[in-house]
């Protein structure tokens, strides 16, 4: 979303350097969001143990927070799912992209998280990957929404802007409001 190299990151939120209002940034589409440093260095000197903190903090702050993780098993995904009531599983149409996230889903039932369904990201509807159905059965939940691979989205990723913002009556776009609905009407 244009943050290249913020000056507040949840890393510095972590480390007490700055304050939660001075890492929330208002992107000019409405949304709200705390990016993560993309230094290494920073990474190396945030302790990821304190994440419970912006949850505290998001909790005052917000009625909706939306927290992108990696899918597994790592202690990072096991602190945030720790923090979280639902998840939402992105998979890509592969079966390594699927049993991750049947990893993570296991993971997030063990913390007693809904589990919303799953979106299906980057299909191309070829034969070499998994259909819908199969990714349903695997994972045991919905799939909501199906984001086909086409070049709109990545216009709004080179242009570093949400793609429901830049193309609105997109295919991908309609998806992506129909998960967002789905979600909401929880």
């Amino acid at each position: 979303l244009g943050l290249i190299n913020p000056e507040g990151t949840i890393n510095k939120f972590l480390r007490k350097e700055k304050s939660l209002k001075e890492v929330m940034y208002l992107h000019e589409s409405g949304l709200s969001l705390i990016p993560a440093s993309p230094s290494y260095a920073e990474f190396q000197k945030t302790n990821p143990q304190k994440i419970d903190k912006i949850f505290e903090n998001l909790k005052k702050a917000a009625d909706v927070v939306l927290v992108d993780s990696p899918s597994g098993l790592g202690y990072e995904v096991s602190q945030i799912l720790k923090n979280s009531d639902e998840a939402l599983l992105v998979v890509n149409p592969t079966l390594s992209s699927v049993m991750d996230a049947l990893k993570t889903a296991q993971l997030a039932r063990s913390y007693n998280n809904l589990i919303t369904g799953a979106v299906l990201n980057q299909s191309h509807g070829g034969r070499y990957e998994l259909k819908r159905k199969e990714v349903e059965e695997i994972l045991g939940v919905p799939i909501l929404g199906e984001i086909r691979h086409d070049r709109k989205m990545r216009k709004s990723l080179y242009k570093q802007m949400p793609l429901n913002y830049l193309y609105p009556r997109s295919r991908s776009a309609r998806e992506f409001r129909r998960v967002a609905e789905h979600i909401c009407l929880q």
